[in-house]
């Protein structure tokens, strides 16, 4: 039963987290502050429209009274402003409301982590660790997600997409909108660097976490109870973690992309003590409780942050409409790579009899994925995303624009001439 439901389970919490991941661009594009920044753009296209109309007509007449409209003057730039920096404080403010969402939006899941893990404590300890209060707890934290996914959806707009095609079934037409997601790569290089980044480094980031959890259990003899502490820890902390770094962002107005770079510096400073101590060593290094509970608070105030801002990234990379495929890549290269650590980091402690030299794999990939989303220039692929999503919709309409001809051959039933436009 457990290997049928336990994959059954994380597929559909994926498939939840997925959905609600893609919830946050489209939350940001109908915030106020960006509505307003919107329409400021646009109100300076609008003049900058009228004003070559009004050049056009005074070259026309060659002449205008004073009283009118002078030659010369012009309704755009009053204030030395141009198009390309008001669409820059747009994307500003996209980003600021980004990542204050999505800052907001993790508090909220964290003070619900804690209060689970409590009541998970409190089962742990009644019945005395047993096996049974273990499997108690998790089916008590399916419940509670179940419930409270059931309490919001209706407050959720519908916001459908389009219909399911005629003829198409729902699970061919899903795998060939990620096929053609994938090929779509092509267009927009770098949101596809961002993945690639993303790959590596969500994969070094839960092996450092799980290579600190197996230490605890196996050379400093943990209990469950101080384990779900550990995690009630972190999840205590990283809630201050995720309104700290929030200010950190708005007082000295960080990029989300720094903040990135900011985070995971603070990871490879972690791995990198983890890996050198012990060659100096034999009493520290991960060897002591102490240093465990100070690796917690430091994971805890940086943990959130790092998969907050990697969201707003994604967010801000995908091109509209296209949400759900594209967070459904971000969450297949999380969870893709997820077996690489485990495997990596089983073979070093195999070959070396130690689990502590396995933090060099983490702090590989913390190195390379590090230069990989170092190259990632977001505004560029702001300007990828806008163009693929003019284009797919310049697609959209040609399609519809074709009247169906139904061809016959001899022998062969009709087939819509749109169809094989689309081939061609």
């Amino acid at each position: 039963m457990a290997l049928v439901l336990s994959p059954l389970g994380w597929a559909c919490y994926n498939a939840s987290s997925v959905f609600t991941n893609a919830f946050l661009p489209i939350y940001v594009r109908v915030h106020p502050k960006v509505l307003e920044a919107q329409d400021r753009v646009e109100a300076h296209l609008t003049l900058q429209e009228m004003d070559e109309k009004n050049k056009d007509s005074f070259h026309a007449n060659h002449r205008m009274s004073a009283n009118f409209y002078p030659c010369g003057t012009t309704l755009t730039n009053p204030t030395g402003t141009n198009y390309s920096v008001l669409v820059k404080e747009q994307r500003k403010v996209e980003e600021q409301v980004s990542n204050d969402l999505s800052a907001w939006c993790a508090g909220a899941g964290i003070v619900g982590t804690v209060i689970v893990q409590g009541f998970c404590i409190g089962i742990s300890v009644g019945m005395k660790e047993s096996l049974l209060s273990l499997q108690i707890a998790i089916a008590f934290t399916g419940v509670w997600w179940l419930a409270w996914t059931m309490a919001v959806l209706p407050w959720l707009n519908a916001r459908p997409g389009p219909p399911l095609p005629e003829g198409q079934n729902w699970i061919a037409y899903s795998w060939s909108k990620n096929f053609k997601t994938i090929k779509a790569m092509r267009q927009l290089s770098q949101i596809t660097k961002f993945i690639l980044a993303w790959f590596l480094l969500s994969d070094g980031i839960n092996t450092v976490t799980a290579l600190l959890y197996v230490i605890t259990y196996q050379e400093l003899k943990f209990t469950h109870t101080e384990s779900l502490m550990m995690t009630i820890a972190l999840s205590s902390v990283s809630f201050f973690g995720t309104y700290l770094f929030l200010i950190i962002r708005r007082f000295w107005k960080l990029s989300t992309k720094f903040m990135a770079m900011l985070t995971l510096g603070l990871y490879t400073a972690l791995t990198a003590y983890f890996i050198i101590m012990p060659y100096f060593s034999t009493v520290y290094g991960l060897r002591q409780d102490w240093e465990v509970w100070v690796s917690v608070v430091y994971l805890g105030l940086i943990i959130s942050t790092f998969f907050g801002v990697a969201k707003v990234m994604m967010a801000e990379l995908c091109p509209e409409g296209e949400e759900n495929e594209w967070f459904s890549l971000f969450q297949l290269a999380d969870k893709g790579s997820s077996w690489i650590g485990p495997f990596a980091t089983g073979a070093i402690q195999a070959v070396t009899g130690e689990f502590r030299p396995g933090f060099w794999f983490p702090f590989a990939l913390f190195v390379v994925g590090g230069a990989i989303l170092f190259t990632v220039d977001m505004n560029k692929g702001k300007d990828e995303a806008v163009r693929y999503t003019a284009d797919q919709e310049a697609k959209r309409r040609l399609l519809a624009s074709i009247p169906p001809i139904t061809i016959t051959t001899a022998g062969e039933g009709p087939f819509l001439a749109r169809s094989v436009f689309l081939d061609l």
